[in-house]
């Protein structure tokens, strides 16, 4: 182990020998917590069926039927379709997950379910494993899954950690949750030929949903919940140093592919404010908040 991680060297892989492991959608679990799932009491997927991909969807069913390990269960949630719906510059939490400007009903309406189904599953003695609460590069379900897990935890008092993993897109929102956080396990070797044995049977489903020419890290590390409830950090300052493993998707994009990005996200937005007028969800102060925004 590199010796300048040796002062997070408190926890160690064996620590989470038997825990619960909690993902949003089938690949999740390889990608973001490989070196524990040999060792995992149970994986569970919240996430089945997807209204991206009709052949994404028949695959993640068969491919479970069929996983290489046998501690892996599904919720068969129907995805929400909220990915790329928060403006992750300057994200809005909610006790529900993110703000997200297109499907919130749906979105809220799988956050209960979440909390519901994963009663069954979750003890107060286990130690349970899910996303961390910037969604690793920026995904909605998962900020929800992180959401749904604490709330729990608030019942069942279980020790919750969270993964080590972080976009370029949201690497200000992480820095603002670091006071929800303790330190970071000790660097878990990640198991290369169980990452890449896990890959080929989800492309063989054709419901790979990542680069195909991802290669994993090294190591990993875990970060322990203490203050779920804690209040965010500023948004501006000096960035903590955390060991993560920091994944790079957007790059210096030109300025017109993110002006691009800006207004079809605002675009996409409008259906879901119209929708909360007429509902009667949204008042006149709020529309007049929301207007603006969607034109800036």
């Amino acid at each position: 182990m590199p010796q300048e991680y040796e002062k997070y060297n408190s926890l160690t892989k064996n620590d989470f020998a038997g825990c619960v492991i909690v993902v949003a959608h089938p690949d999740d679990e390889v990608l973001w917590a490989s070196s524990i799932l040999r060792t995992a009491k149970k994986i569970i997927v919240c996430y089945q069926e997807t209204d991206q991909s009709q052949k994404v969807s028949a695959g993640r069913i068969e491919l479970l039927r069929s996983f290489p390990l046998d501690n892996v269960v599904c919720l068969k949630i129907k995805e929400s379709n909220t990915y790329q719906t928060t403006s992750w510059r300057k994200p809005t939490e909610s006790e529900y997950g993110i703000y997200c400007s297109r499907n919130s009903r749906a979105y809220i309406v799988n956050f209960h379910l979440l909390v519901d189904l994963l009663k069954d599953h979750i003890d107060a003695d286990d130690i349970v494993v899910t996303h961390n609460p910037w969604g690793e590069y920026g995904h909605e379900e998962h900020v929800q899954v992180y959401r749904a897990v604490t709330r729990l935890q608030k019942d069942r008092h279980f020790r919750l950690f969270v993964t080590g993993y972080v976009g370029d897109r949201v690497i200000h929102f992480m820095e603002q949750n670091t006071d929800r956080l303790g330190q970071a396990s000790s660097l878990f070797a990640i198991d290369k030929s169980l990452c890449h044995a896990l890959k080929r049977h989800y492309q063989l489903h054709d419901s790979w949903t990542w680069d195909d020419n991802y290669e994993w890290p090294d190591f990993e590390c875990f970060y322990e919940v203490l203050r779920p409830d804690a209040a965010l950090r500023p948004p501006s300052g000096t960035l903590s140093s955390m060991p993560v493993n920091v994944i790079w998707l957007d790059g210096p994009l030109p300025l017109w592919r993110r002006l691009f990005r800006k207004i079809k996200r605002r675009i996409l937005a409008i259906p879901e404010v119209i929708s909360r007028v007429a509902s009667g969800k949204l008042n006149d102060a709020a529309l007049g908040i929301c207007l603006p925004l969607l034109i800036l």
